[in-house]
C-alpha cells in the first residue's frame, strides 16, 4: 500500500487554526529580522569588499618598485659589479626602468654623495642618464640621509622632483657591508601615475581616497588628473586644498564610531558626517606597507537610507517580538515532535558538508511530506557527493561546496608550485604489458604518488599517461607551497625506494621516477568549455616545471629510485635542512633567459635505494592504493612484472 503523507502546511493549520494571524506576525517579524541583518552585512560587505580592493591595488602597484629596488641592492651587494663602475650601474639602473613601468627614476648614491641616476623622459629620448657628485643637492642628500638612517627598504616621505616637474613617492633601500652603509639605492614612482592605476583598479568614482598619516592626500581623482601641480615645500596636498566636499568630511585622525556599528564586529572603522545635506558613512582602515608608517585607505558611503532603515527595522522588532511571545505556549507541543527530525537532519547535513560518508547514514523517509522530500533529495545528494568526491580532486570538493566557490574558482594569476613526475622507460614498459596488467601497475604507482601529494595539500590536476601534474598554492593560498612540493616529491622518492627493495625480493624491476618542480606565476581558475571545465592551471610556470622534469634525463644516472629536478624559483623557498646540488645555469625550451637548476638529493631507501635484488631485510610497509583510484570492475591488483632492462 502506499503510505500516507500530509503536507506539513496542513497539519499547522488544523494545530493552529485559531492562531493564523500570529502566525503571520511571527513570520513578518523574522522577515523584518533578516533584512536587518541583510542591512549590516550590506554595509560589512561593502566596507570589506572595496577596501580590500583598493589595500590589494596599493599592494599591486608598489610592488614593482620594491622588488626592483630589491634586486638592485642583492646584485650591487654580490659584487658582481663595482661601485665606482658608472657604465655597468647605469645599464642595471636602465634596466629596472623599462623592468619597473611605475618607476619614473632610479639613483645609486654613494657614501661620498656621487650618484648614477636613471630617469624617463616626457619626450625625446626615452630615458637618460647622469653620473656625478650630488654635494649640492638637496634632494639627494635628503635621499642618502634618510635611507642611510633605514634599517630596511621602506618608503620615505613624499618629494617634488624639480628636473622631472613631477610629486614623487621615494622608496630608499640602504646597502650594508660589513656593517657599513655604502651606498643607497633610490627608486621614485609617479604620485599622479600611482593614484590613476590604484583608482582604475579599484573602479573608484571620486567616493575612494587615501591618506598619509600627516593628512596629505596620496590617491584621490584629483591627483590622478594632474590637477595639483605640487612643490619642493608642498609636495602633496592637504585634503583642504583640494576643496572635495566629499573628502573634507572626513574626520582625519578620528577614531571609530561604534553606535554605528550596531553591535557588529566589522573589520574597518566607521565615521558619520552631514555633507551637502546628504548623511554619509565613512569606512576606513589602516593599510601596512612594507614597515613604514600606516596609511589610511577611506571610502565614502551615503548613510540616510541605511539609517532609515535601521530605525524602521528596530521598531517592527519590537512589535514582532511582543506579538510572538503571546504563541510561544501553543507552539511548544507541536514544535516537539518535529524538532527532532529537523535535529537529525541538520547534524546529518553538517556531517555530508565536511565530506564524512562513513559516519552519515542514509536519511529515513518521514510520513511528513516536506521532510519526506527532504531525505529522499538528500539521499540523492549524499550519493552523488560520494562520486563527486572520486572524481573531482580532494583538495576542490570542500572549496566547490562553500558558497562564494564562484568567486574562489574565478581564474586569477597566482603565485603557485607546479609538479610533474614521468616514469623512466614507459613506452618499453606499456608496450610489453597486457593491458589489465599495465591498469594494475598504474593504479599502485599512482596510489603512492597521489597518497603523499594528499598528505602535503597538494592537488593533482591530471593524469597524462604515465605522469602525474600537480600543484600547490591554489585555490587556497599556501605560503609554503614550494617546500610542500619538495617535501612531497622527497617523501615519494623515500617510498618508491621502499617499494622497489619489496619488488627486488620478488624478482621485479624496480619503477623509476623524474621528477620537475618549478614556482612562479600561472592562470588558476575554471579553464574550459561551458558545461565542461577544469580547474587548472595555464601559463609558463607549467610549461618550465615540465620541461625540468624532461630535463632530468641529462643527469640521469640510471640507479636513482627518482631524478628530482627544481628551480632556483624552488630553491630559494627551501630551507637548509633539504639537501640540494646545484647543476648551473641551462637553457629552458620557451624560456627566454637561462635558468639555475638544482637536484634533490633523497636519502637512500632499502638495500642500495632499494633496486638491489637478494635482500634479505625485512619486507617495508606497502602503501595503499585509494579505492577511488581503481577502476570499477577490476579484480583485485596484482604485482606487474616489468620487463628486464
Amino acid at each position: 500500500m502506499r503510505r500516507v503523507r500530509a503536507p506539513i502546511w496542513l497539519v499547522l493549520v488544523l494545530a493552529f487554526a485559531g492562531l493564523v494571524v500570529i502566525t503571520a506576525a511571527i513570520v513578518g517579524a523574522r522577515l523584518y529580522s533578516a533584512a536587518f541583518r541583510s542591512t549590516v552585512d550590506l554595509v560589512s560587505e561593502i566596507g570589506d569588499t572595496r577596501l580590500s580592493a583598493t589595500t590589494d591595488a596599493l599592494r599591486t602597484e608598489l610592488r614593482p618598485a620594491e622588488e626592483s629596488s630589491r634586486f638592485l641592492a642583492d646584485y650591487i651587494l654580490s659584487g658582481r659589479v663595482s661601485i665606482q663602475d658608472d657604465r655597468r650601474i647605469e645599464d642595471l639602473l636602465l634596466g629596472s626602468l623599462a623592468a619597473s613601468p611605475q618607476v619614473i627614476a632610479v639613483a645609486f648614491i654613494r657614501s661620498d654623495l656621487y650618484a648614477v641616476a636613471a630617469a624617463r623622459n616626457s619626450g625625446g629620448e626615452r630615458f637618460s642618464v647622469s653620473a656625478g657628485s650630488v654635494l649640492d643637492n638637496a634632494l639627494f642628500r635628503l635621499a642618502y640621509r634618510s635611507g642611510a638612517a633605514m634599517h630596511e627598504p621602506d618608503w620615505g616621505e613624499p618629494i617634488y622632483a624639480p628636473g622631472l616637474k613631477i610629486s614623487g613617492l621615494p622608496l630608499l633601500a640602504p646597502l650594508r657591508r660589513d656593517g657599513e652603509v655604502i651606498g643607497v639605492i633610490a627608486t621614485l614612482i609617479s604620485v599622479p601615475e600611482f593614484a590613476r592605476h590604484v583608482l582604475t583598479r579599484t573602479g573608484a568614482n571620486g567616493d575612494a581616497f587615501v591618506l598619509l598619516d600627516d593628512g596629505s592626500v596620496l590617491v584621490h581623482p584629483m591627483l590622478a588628473q594632474g590637477d595639483f601641480p605640487g612643490t619642493v615645500d608642498n609636495p602633496l596636498p592637504k585634503a583642504r586644498e583640494l576643496g572635495d566636499p566629499i573628502l573634507n568630511g572626513f574626520q582625519i585622525g578620528g577614531g571609530d564610531d561604534v553606535r554605528l556599528h550596531r553591535g557588529q564586529k566589522l573589520d574597518f572603522s566607521m565615521q558619520q558626517a552631514e555633507v551637502n545635506g546628504v548623511q554619509r558613512l565613512y569606512l576606513f582602515r589602516k593599510v601596512d606597507l612594507m614597515g613604514s608608517r600606516p596609511w589610511t585607505a577611506v571610502l565614502s558611503v551615503t548613510a540616510d537610507a541605511l539609517e532609515s532603515q535601521f530605525e524602521n527595522l528596530r521598531m517592527a522588532l519590537w512589535v514582532s517580538l511582543g506579538v510572538a511571545s503571546l504563541a510561544v505556549i501553543g507552539a511548544i507541543f507541536l514544535s516537539r515532535s518535529i524538532s527532532r527530525p529537523i535535529h537529525n537532519f541538520a547534524d546529518a547535513a553538517r556531517r555530508l558538508s565536511a565530506l564524512d560518508f562513513e559516519t552519515t547514514q542514509p536519511m529515513r523517509r518521514s510520513w511528513l511530506l516536506e521532510f519526506d522530500m527532504a531525505a529522499e533529495a538528500y539521499n540523492g545528494m549524499r550519493a552523488g557527493l560520494s562520486w563527486l568526491s572520486t572524481y573531482v580532486p580532494h583538495t576542490l570538493v570542500p572549496a566547490l561546496m562553500q558558497a562564494d566557490s564562484t568567486e574562489a574558482f574565478t581564474s586569477k594569476e597566482r603565485e603557485i608550485t607546479v609538479f610533474f613526475t614521468d616514469i623512466v622507460g614507459f613506452t618499453e614498459i606499456s608496450q610489453r604489458l597486457r593491458a589489465p596488467a599495465l591498469a594494475r601497475f598504474l593504479n599502485r604507482h599512482f596510489g603512492i604518488i597521489g597518497g603523499v601529494i594528499g598528505a602535503e595539500g597538494g592537488t593533482i590536476d591530471k593524469y597524462i599517461g604515465d605522469s602525474v601534474m600537480a600543484f600547490w598554492g591554489a585555490p587556497a593560498a599556501q605560503a609554503d607551497h614550494a617546500e610542500r612540493a619538495a617535501r612531497c616529491a622527497l617523501e615519494i622518492a623515500r617510498l618508491l625506494g621502499t617499494d622497489n627493495a619489496r619488488r627486488s625480493r620478488k624478482g621485479l624491476n624496480p619503477v623509476r621516477l623524474r621528477i620537475g618542480i618549478h614556482s612562479g606565476l600561472a592562470l588558476a581558475g575554471n579553464i574550459g568549455a561551458r558545461g565542461r571545465i577544469n580547474y587548472t592551471l595555464v601559463g609558463d610556470t607549467v610549461n618550465i616545471a615540465q620541461r625540468l622534469e624532461q630535463f632530468g634525463k641529462q643527469i640521469d644516472d640510471g640507479k636513482s629510485d627518482a631524478v628530482i629536478v627544481i628551480s632556483d624559483a624552488v630553491s630559494d623557498r627551501l630551507p637548509v635542512e633539504i639537501p640540494q646540488m646545484p647543476l648551473g645555469m641551462h637553457e629552458v625550451v620557451s624560456h627566454a633567459a637561462p635558468i639555475a637548476l638544482f637536484q634533490l638529493a633523497p636519502a637512500e631507501t632499502g638495500a642500495e635505494s632499494g633496486t638491489a635484488t637478494g635482500s634479505s631485510a625485512e619486507a617495508p610497509p606497502t602503501v595503499e592504493v585509494p579505492v577511488a583510484e581503481v577502476p570499477m570492475g577490476e579484480a583485485p591488483m596484482a604485482e606487474a612484472t616489468l620487463p628486464q632492462g
